[in-house]
């Protein structure tokens, strides 16, 4: 297996500074297509079947792995919980989209609007493989990609990951930390981190500190300065874990990361992680959540620990494990749990919601605050079924879900993109690996109290992506490549547009009035938010886009291998 490059390459800061290579023309945009819709079927009760995985034997090749891993990482979203304002100012967009709440909207102003017509003020070259949505905070960008294409004296990349901090001004390199590969993954019944696809988790920052998932199933504590201000503890042994071990005058250096502490899910929990670990963790307080990335194994055949936790809680000081979930999602698992944890005010209290890779949405209570060494039991509140009942079960026998042995347009499926809060509403999609297909999807909306349906509609097909609402208004796409809008009050859908090509890549994103959506096509769609459809430019890119994020009139747009820096100019929408 030939190992992925990473080659990070800056360019001097300037406004005129531009690569046309990048962008290699714009098409006509495609006819609209609108059409609108009645409520879909309703959901189910609660998780009561037993999960029957698929038969023994992995299809897996090389012509599906990227696929795969975009389809499981590029859609998840960033951190904080909610409660905070909202601004628009760089200091807030270490949350997702700029808010505090999981959704993919942000209030940034003055976005470009066709990036055909706007130079990039500057572009950072990440080899062949990023999906990590990046972070913005005051006055820096915090991404994680692979580890091939590092320069650095005693490093040789391992097909590992990297998480990276730079300028937000000029995209110049602050520090990185590699991460080598876990090479265990290859041995059954692991089928993890073989994929050279690096850090898929989007980095968490707090004042000084920044939270991840690292490729190797580790929760990473870092400090935000990097090795800049010295090496911090209580964990000291950075060179080593770089794996610069053989160079006679090694020693850490500015540009070098800083471990603070890490949590090895493997070693502590005795999690079999699958493919990645593509979830983004969730900053309550004091607490950290995180999903395990519990999966079936090498041959897709069967659950190696079922009962593992899927969801966990850590003490964000020190990495301690205060709680863990115990409600046996890996006895109904379909993949693997990606999906990332959210939080939210409910009549008062705070809330925890998880999509289960069983197809569940589940709502958990926060663990009690105390210093006891004892592990905790996250309460579980409610349960729903994203899947409505004729996915699972029809004419009284059990539907079968896609496997590597049998890929079926029906069935149920997991849930891959985050749920949303949103004005005490829950929004989430179930989707599977695009390796399976296009098939049936459906879009539910839950009262975040009461757990109870509030509408669904089955217009939205299979798909990883988490939505983007502002003003009244969702947006999200499914695999099959087509762009909704709905009323997120009623259900009703406004339009669809069809992207041309299949969207599994990335969510959409709203901003400054428009709504931004990539494509495996390597096109970037711009449209006017609003109930009316109209686009307002397609581009086509010379690599993938990826969600992108925004902050201080500037679009910071990934691509699966690079990062660019686009500003726009005041809207007149």
């Amino acid at each position: 297996m030939s190992s992925i490059i990473i080659s990070i390459s800056m360019k001097k800061f300037s406004p005129l500074r531009f690569s046309p290579n990048l962008l290699v023309g714009r098409g006509s945009p495609s006819a609209p297509r609108c059409s609108t819709s009645d409520i879909g079927a309703p959901g189910g009760a609660g998780p009561t079947l037993p999960k029957t995985n698929g038969s023994a034997g992995s299809a897996t090749h090389a012509a599906v792995k990227r696929l795969t891993i975009l389809a499981l990482v590029l859609v998840f979203p960033a951190s904080l919980l909610p409660g905070a304002a909202v601004r628009e100012k760089a200091a807030a967009s270490s949350r997702w989209g700029g808010t505090p709440n999981r959704d993919q909207a942000s209030a940034a102003r003055n976005l470009p609007a066709d990036l055909d017509k706007t130079e990039p003020l500057w572009e950072i070259k990440m080899g062949t493989h990023q999906y990590s949505i990046p972070t913005v905070d005051w006055g820096r960008i915090f991404v994680a990609a692979n580890d091939s294409g590092i320069e650095r004296a005693g490093f040789k990349s391992t097909g590992g990951g990297v998480v990276m901090c730079v300028e937000q001004a000029t995209g110049k390199l602050i520090w990185r930390l590699p991460i080598p590969r876990y090479l265990a993954g290859v041995t059954p019944p692991y089928h993890f981190d073989q994929w050279d696809c690096g850090v898929c988790s989007r980095p968490v920052v707090e004042g000084n500190r920044v939270y991840v998932v690292g490729n190797r199933g580790e929760i990473l504590c870092l400090d935000r300065e990097g090795q800049a201000n010295g090496n911090d503890g209580p964990f000291l042994e950075e060179l080593a874990y770089m794996g610069i071990t053989n160079a006679p005058e090694a020693k850490l250096e500015p540009t070098d990361g800083d471990i603070l502490w890490k949590y090895n899910l493997i070693t502590e929990l005795g999690v079999v992680l699958h493919d990645v670990c593509g979830s983004t963790l969730l900053l309550d307080g004091d607490l950290l959540y995180a999903c395990t990335s519990n999966g079936i194994d090498d041959r897709h055949d069967k659950v190696p620990k079922p009962d593992a936790p899927s969801l966990i809680v850590l003490d964000k000081n020190s990495g301690r494990l205060v709680a863990k979930d115990n409600a046996q999602i890996g006895r109904r698992l379909f993949h693997c749990n990606w999906s990332s944890p959210i939080a939210g005010r409910v009549n008062g209290r705070t809330l925890v919601f998880f999509g289960g890779g069983d197809g569940f949405l589940y709502a958990f209570e926060p663990p009690s605050p105390t210093q006891d060494s004892e592990v905790q039991i996250l309460k579980q509140v409610w349960v729903y079924d994203c899947n409505p009942p004729d996915f699972r079960m029809r004419n009284g026998q059990p539907v079968p879900s896609s496997n590597t042995s049998r890929i079926t347009t029906d069935g149920p499926s997991e849930i891959i993109g985050t749920p949303v809060f949103h004005a005490g509403r829950l929004y989430v999609a179930i989707g599977q690996s695009p390796i399976y297909g296009v098939g049936r999807g459906c879009l539910s909306c839950v009262n975040a109290d009461t757990g109870k349906k509030v509408w669904s509609s089955e217009l939205v097909e299979r798909t990883l992506a988490t939505a983007a609402i502002a003003d009244g208004l969702l947006y999200i796409p499914d695999y099959t490549g087509n762009l909704h809008c709905f009323d997120a009050d009623t259900g009703q859908r406004h339009w669809v547009h069809p992207l041309g090509a299949k969207t599994w890549c990335a969510s959409a994103f709203v901003a400054d009035g428009k709504v931004y959506a990539g494509t495996e096509a390597n096109t970037l769609w711009v449209l006017k938010a609003g109930k009316e459809l109209e686009v307002l430019s397609r581009t086509r890119l010379k690599s993938t886009p990826i969600t992108p994020t925004a902050a201080d009139g500037v679009l910071y747009l990934p691509l699966q291998n690079r990062l660019l820096a686009v500003p726009g100019k005041p809207s007149i929408y």
